[in-house]
């Protein structure tokens, strides 16, 4: 027999569409989880694979809380093109790379920056062309 559900369950898991910087639609399937201390809201990519946008938000009080700020980094991340080329031939667009760490599905490292999985070596093609320069790395958690 199927449990009922009640109150903030009956919303998720929801869809939801948004515009990224070159006007193509990205569909999201949001989840929301319930601890102990809290709610977290995480917004996947559909179709993504592993690849794709992530993002996630938490909140103590409210998964409504935590919706409306998982919106809030849905919409300014996806506004924010970083890298522009193709494989094997990316560059920044500008000074700052923003995206999420994941593994690429062999025992290696790729980074997701503007729903691109990013290789080792296409990190360092794009470092590369910045030669000389400065650099700040911080890793954040994904619901900060």
């Amino acid at each position: 027999m199927k449990k009922a559900t009640q109150g903030w369950e009956v919303d998720f898991p929801m869809r939801e569409a948004v515009e990224d910087f070159s006007g193509k639609e990205r569909t999201f399937v949001i989840t929301c989880h319930e601890t102990g201390l809290g709610f977290t809201v995480r917004a996947k990519e559909k179709g993504g694979q592993g690849t794709g946008y992530e993002f996630a938000a938490y909140s103590e009080t409210s998964p409504y809380s935590a919706l409306g700020r998982l919106r809030q980094k849905m919409y300014r991340g996806l506004a924010t093109r970083h890298i522009t080329g193709s494989p094997g031939r990316y560059r920044m667009s500008h000074d700052k790379l923003r995206g999420r760490i994941t593994i690429d599905g062999q025992g290696g490292v790729a980074l997701i920056v503007d729903g691109v999985p990013l290789g080792l070596d296409d990190l360092s093609s794009i470092l590369a062309s910045r030669e000389g320069w400065g650099f700040g790395m911080q890793i954040v958690d994904a619901l900060e």
